[in-house]
């Protein structure tokens, strides 16, 4: 087995290294000219001006570090979306827990580090991987580490069409290793000797080195057949994954209507060398490679891929520019000096200081006069520089702005841009020319969401609670997987259930959290300025974006002060500071009570009474109806005014007792007549009693008139 395996990765490396070698070499030549100290000078050249002066002025790196500077302060963020069955409360904890990977294992440096490359030679990328969360647990955590030098460490199975190379077969991540490294670490090798003459074979003589020994992680899709099957909620479910659920779903109610086999597959990995495979072949928890590019400006052109970053095209003009500076500087050197022409008898007796007159700053030179001579000493001119070589210079450094795609202006340097405006819609003509390097980037990123997301809840299967980072870099716990009984059904559930559910990834690109808090202090104090209402509605919300030194406390004292003044609503934590709300007043509880208890009274009575009317007949329910709607009404209103009024004096009290008692003895009447002075309109229940607002005892009216 793992003979075949290493046979099939072997002729698969060979097939990836050889695809695009050209552009890799290429793209290695491109990383040596930016970051090696004399990469911009190719060897023939070194040799033929051995002993001539050769500088390098390097014009591109700035271009490079323009475009990475504006990647560091526009940070692309993933986003989790929930898509069927899935719910966002869900979808929140991916997104959170997705930031707090990235934070704890410093994913940022880790795609800064895959953008530089990918900018400078096209060619970049990272790694997903998990571990033990620490060596007390077998809890695992995800991480996302940087591959470096893509350009010879990461490779692709070139039938994959996607830019992300999702749909690879296969795939490779290549590292070096020392030979005593290597014997250590793999103790078991069969092959430990390197310089056996089979190994040095076309095929075979990259994989050992002086530098060490290649070892390959062999990335594969492993095909499987798979029963996936329809239940009758909507859900599909891997039947082979889910086989010990059935029977639980079953005594559930829900069950498979239907079933089906696909083509399916496992990931697995398995290390390589040039002689053999070193590890058994280990299954990867999810379903896609982990391993992740992050490409240049890419093309395809007769079946032949083409991939390039910012230098490749500009590597001539910067030469040329070296060249051209370099030969200038030196025709200047051996330029001669403007000399002073003067006679032999002007000079005679003053030899030693003419000697000395180029390296003093003599105000004044002697001389003899020579009646002979046209005149005293004088300069006859030294030649000039040729023009040629300066407008080359000049030409060369316009060509590395025009290779690069950032223009002078761009760059804010062109002093005839007055406005700022101006200047920053020319700089933004610079980063439209690079975009394509930043969205590359958010691709890759956005593909990384789409591997964590079928990760996270392999990985994260178990209840446990988890670090969630909110988009102000704020911290808070999340409990996943939580077992929970279900009162109604009495089973148990699980709460933030990972698993369930479907969930899409996008990816957004803007300002960090820094910038969007200034901008957002800029935003509200120009706002303020327009509107008294928004300056006092939004100093807290302006104390809480500035970076000050005892910000917190003073947003504290504002806060207090709002939330007195009933501008903005208390948080629980001020709430809390604040005590709980005073409590109602008795005696207006005591009211509340004893209407209530009156108006049901007067309710039960009313329906005794309906149930009666309907007996008689429609004259009798008429007059029954008319006659007592007004005893009743008096009594409700006078109950609603004084509640409205919130206080209850004697006279009041008095009042109220003798009109319940009117209308107990008209009702009274009405059981043993049939008759009425008044009633409530039969089927119409008696206004509700609105409930007594929590405020201090009033004084109030003295009489009923005072009362309507």
């Amino acid at each position: 087995m793992k003979d075949d395996i290493y046979k099939q990765g072997l002729d698969r490396f060979e097939v990836a290294r050889l695809h695009d070698w050209e552009q890799r070499k290429l793209a290695v030549e491109d990383l040596l000219f930016i970051h090696a100290e004399d990469g911009q000078w190719s060897e023939d050249v070194v040799t033929k001006r051995k002993d001539r002066p050769r500088y390098t002025i390097d014009r591109i790196s700035g271009a490079i570090d323009q475009i990475v500077g504006n990647q560091r302060q526009t940070r692309t963020g993933i986003k989790v979306d929930p898509l069927k069955d899935g719910t966002a409360d869900t979808a929140k904890i991916y997104t959170g827990l997705i930031r707090s990977i990235e934070q704890t294992c410093n994913a940022s440096n880790t795609y800064d580090n895959a953008f530089d490359e990918a900018v400078t030679c096209g060619f970049g990328g990272w790694r997903v991987l998990t571990e033990f969360e620490n060596d007390e647990t077998f809890e695992q955590v995800i991480s996302i580490k940087p591959l470096t030098s893509a350009a010879s460490s990461l490779y692709f199975d070139p039938m994959a069409k996607e830019y992300d190379k999702s749909d690879a077969q296969w795939a490779f991540s290549v590292s070096y290793i020392s030979k005593e490294s290597f014997a250590k670490e793999y103790p078991g090798a069969s092959v430990t000797d390197f310089s056996v003459e089979r190994y040095k074979s076309d095929n075979l003589q990259h994989w050992f080195g002086e530098k060490g020994v290649r070892l390959a992680e062999y990335w594969y899709k492993k095909p499987k057949k798979k029963r996936i099957g329809l239940l009758n909620d909507g859900r599909t479910i891997d039947l082979d994954e889910e086989s010990d659920v059935i029977d639980e779903l079953a005594a559930r109610g829900i069950t498979v209507t239907r079933e089906r086999e696909v083509d399916g597959h496992t990931v697995e990995m398995v290390i390589l060398n040039g002689a053999e495979a070193l590890t058994e072949p280990q299954e990867w928890a999810g379903k896609y490679i982990p391993l992740i590019p992050v490409y240049g400006r890419t093309a395809t052109v007769s079946e032949k891929h083409y991939t390039r970053g910012l230098v490749r095209k500009s590597k001539d003009s910067q030469r040329i520019y070296n060249y051209a500076t370099s030969a200038a500087i030196e025709a200047t050197a051996l330029t001669p000096k403007d000399p002073i022409w003067i006679t032999p008898k002007q000079g005679k007796g003053h030899e030693a200081s003419l000697k000395r007159f180029p390296t003093q700053n003599s105000p004044f030179m002697q001389y003899n006069p020579d009646p002979e001579a046209p005149g005293p000493p004088s300069r006859g001119g030294a030649p000039q520089l040729q023009t040629a070589l300066l407008q080359q210079v000049q030409q060369a450094a316009t060509d590395i702005f025009a290779t690069t795609g950032i223009e002078p202006a761009s760059l804010g340097n062109v002093s005839v841009l007055k406005s700022g405006k101006a200047i920053q819609a020319e700089q933004a003509m610079g980063d439209r020319g690079s975009y394509i390097f930043q969205d590359n980037l958010e691709k890759s990123q956005r593909y990384t969401g789409k591997i964590l997301v079928d990760l996270i809840p392999r990985i994260y299967d178990t209840d446990r609670m988890v670090k969630i980072l909110g988009p102000d870099e704020s911290l808070e716990d999340a409990r996943i997987n939580e077992p929970v009984l279900d009162t109604q059904t009495g089973e148990v559930v699980l709460v933030n259930d990972l698993s369930q559910g479907t969930y899409g990834v996008t990816s957004k690109t803007g300002p960090s959290f820094s910038t969007k808090r200034k901008e957002t202090v800029d935003q509200l104090v120009n706002l303020a300025g327009q509107s008294p209402i928004i300056q006092e509605l939004a100093l807290d919300l302006i104390i809480d974006n500035m970076e000050l030194n005892k910000g917190d406390e003073l947003k504290d004292r504002i806060r207090k002060r709002m939330v007195a003044q009933g501008t903005v609503e208390p948080t629980e934590e001020e709430q809390k500071a604040l005590g709980p709300p005073p409590g109602p007043d008795p005696m207006n509880e005591a009211l509340v009570t004893n209407l209530n208890a009156q108006t049901e009274k007067l309710q039960i009575q009313n329906e005794k009474i309906i149930s009666e009317i309907h007996k008689n007949d429609a004259d009798t329910q008429a007059k029954i109806i008319a006659a007592q709607k007004d005893s009743v009404s008096a009594l409700t209103d006078m109950m609603q005014a004084i509640l409205d009024k919130q206080v209850m004096t004697e006279t009041e009290a008095e009042l109220l007792d003798g009109q319940q008692a009117l209308v107990a003895e008209t009702q009274l009447d009405v059981m043993e007549n049939q008759e009425l002075a008044g009633s409530q309109p039969l089927g119409k229940p008696a206004p509700p009693v609105r409930p007594m607002p929590e405020a201090p005892m009033q004084p109030g009216p003295t009489n009923l008139t005072e009362m309507t």
